[in-house]
């Protein structure tokens, strides 16, 4: 009889299994569904405290719980796009991930891309380093400047970009760059520039000579839109437990 065969999870008591479903969260290597993030935490009483120290774990911080759905709905995403944009056997599309921390997302939708979409489109993960992040998964460690020369991508991907930073600018700026997917906090959350990065602003919408302001992106020539079939699989660190829907993602379009 194998090990697994041996393991009754009826024996084991509701509050311990409760914490083995939380424990299995911070294995790099698992990817829960949906549920079963909403599981681990749906008590009220781990509402706010166990919820926020999980989170914020300084060896393995989580920003987003990354689930099955949520990257099957990302990778058929990115999938669509790359078709659009001429994938082939012969040309690959390359897709960049920058600030991309452990390197757990694009390990995941690698393989997602890998099974559904075999040699035709390629992810790269890449880092700073500033945080000083573990790498699980092969992570190169280089700015986004610097990637972005580098690899020439078409599209790009950011999730949780520093709070008060942009990087979009140079993700517009990139002459390869067909699109870019934010994923985080939007529009006044913890990620990005309010003005710079969402085209939020806080001066009623109009420069200094009165003229209406025009959001970067849109000046740049750059469409956007939220992604709702992958959004509302998201689950992140500023929710709380059976009430989600902080984190969303965004795709960014060059105008053709």
């Amino acid at each position: 009889m194998s090990i697994e065969s041996q393991f009754d999870a009826s024996l084991v008591p509701t509050q311990q299994k409760k914490n083995l479903s939380r424990e299995s969260l911070l294995d790099p290597s698992y990817l829960p569904k949906h549920e079963a993030v909403y599981r681990a935490f749906v008590l009220k009483k781990y509402f706010s405290v166990d919820w926020r120290r999980f989170c914020t774990n300084y060896v393995n911080p989580i920003f987003e719980f990354l689930n099955e759905e949520h990257l099957n709905a990302l990778s058929d995403y990115l999938i669509q796009r790359s078709e659009a944009l001429g994938a082939s056997d012969d040309s690959p599309v390359s897709i960049l991930e920058v600030g991309a921390g452990n390197g757990r997302l694009s390990h995941f939708l690698q393989e997602q891309l890998n099974l559904k979409f075999p040699g035709k489109a390629n992810i790269t993960a890449t880092d700073s380093g500033k945080l000083g992040l573990e790498s699980v998964f092969p992570v190169e460690k280089i700015d986004h400047e610097k990637a972005l020369k580098k690899y020439k991508p078409k599209i790009v991907i950011c999730s949780w970009m520093p709070n008060r930073v942009d990087f979009t600018e140079s993700f517009r700026a990139a002459k390869s760059v067909n699109e870019y997917i934010l994923i985080g906090e939007a529009d006044g959350g913890c990620c990005g520039d309010d003005w710079l990065t969402w085209g939020i602003s806080s001066s009623l919408g109009e420069n200094r000579n009165g003229n209406k302001k025009v959001a970067p992106y849109i000046a740049d020539g750059f469409v956007r839109e939220k992604l709702e079939a992958i959004s509302a699989y998201q689950i992140c660190r500023s929710d709380e437990p059976g009430f989600y829907g902080k984190s969303v993602t965004i795709s960014f379009k060059r105008n053709s």
